[in-house]
Parts: structure tokens; sequence; C-alpha cells
């Protein structure tokens, strides 16, 4: 017997476009990884998400890294579409932050959980260096608006590499927990989020 994910729609009771039902894929396998590990998480448990084989899974998917692989690209994709956004606007820096982390974390209700991007060992070998290569860009894009921050005067002059490597893990561990259905909105969230750990960067918390 086979229990599907809470607030999971499943894409496969019926005729759907393939992207459909490979999005549907991605999103319950990236919800699995982060909760579970790469290692702990298997193709049948993926699979029975959806109560469908194992072989059909592969259809949409591929291999397990491959899988791996495309729910870090999705991440990516958008990571680097919000990062791209807020880089061309004609704000601060720190509000150039505010409106990054915000808009990663109010699409969680659209887009499900983004997958945490840190087992690079398990990917595929031809694909591990482009994921690598384009999750420090995202790591230096957001060093950058700090120090950006810092030079517009909207940013208290903090550590800005510890600054930023403490606002990707506070981001990234949201994606461990987060449910559709919890109790807590993606607003919440998100109000949170800047409330705990973006008013201390903001000029003059050093202070208090």
């Amino acid at each position: 017997m086979t229990t599907q994910h809470p607030g999971l729609v499943n894409v496969f009771d019926r005729p759907r476009d393939h992207q459909i039902k490979r999005d549907a894929v991605l999103r319950a396998a990236a919800n699995m990884f982060n909760k579970r590990g790469y290692a702990a998480t298997s193709l049948d448990e993926i699979a029975a998400q959806f109560n469908i084989t194992k072989t059909s899974l592969y259809y949409y998917v591929g291999s397990k890294p491959v899988l791996l692989q495309k729910c870090y690209e999705v991440t990516l994709d958008y990571c680097d579409h919000a990062m791209e956004q807020v880089r061309g606007q004609e704000n601060s820096g720190l509000e150039k932050i505010v409106n990054y982390l915000r808009m990663i974390i109010l699409e969680a209700p659209n887009r499900g959980p983004l997958a945490v991007v840190n087992e690079f060992h398990c990917l595929p070998d031809e694909a591990r260096d482009e994921i690598h290569r384009r999750a420090r860009k995202l790591d230096e894009n957001l060093l950058a608006l700090i120090e950006e921050g810092i030079a517009d005067g909207s940013v208290a002059p903090v550590p800005t590499k510890i600054a930023e490597l403490l606002l990707m893990g506070a981001l990234n561990w949201i994606w461990r927990w987060y449910e559709p259905d919890g109790p807590a909105t993606s607003e919440e969230i998100a109000d949170c989020f800047v409330s705990l750990f973006i008013d201390g960067l903001r000029v003059g918390a050093e202070a208090r």
C-alpha cells in the first residue's frame, strides 16, 4: 500500500501532458531529497507517491543521479531568474537582497520546495562541474549584493562572506521542513525570515 504526500495531486491518475507529470515528479523528488537525503531516498519511494512503477518513473526522469541533476537544474534556473530580476532593479543593496529572498520563498506554493543544492558527489559525472559552477555563481552574486549594500550605506559593515553563508544556510534549511499545506504560509515564512535575518544587516542594527 502506498501513501501519497499530503497535498500532492496525483497527475498520473488521468491522461496529462508529459511535462506536467515530469514537473510533478521533480517536485516530489526534491521534497524527499531535502528531508531524507539522496542516499536514503529510493526511486521506488518516489514512484509510490504517484502509484506508478519505478519503470514508469524512468520514462519521465531517467536514472536517480539524473533525477537529482534535474531537481538541481530547476532550482538553479529559478534562482538565476530571481537574481537577474533583482540585480536590474534601481534599489539599494539591502532592498535587492530582501526582494531576492522573498521571491525564492514566496514561489514555494507554486513550484513546491526547491532542491537544496549540496550533494554534488551524487550527480552524474558530466553534470557535476556545471551544477557546481552555477551554485557558486549564485553565492557570488548574493555576496556582491551584500557588498553593494555596504557601499551604498543600506547594509551595516558586516563580514560579507560570513553574512552570505548564514543567509544561504538559513534559506536552504527552509526546504528541509517546509510543507505546502503546513501551518505557516509562504508569506508568513518570508516575513519571519526578513525580520530575523535581514534586519540584522540594516544600518543601525549593530548599535542595538
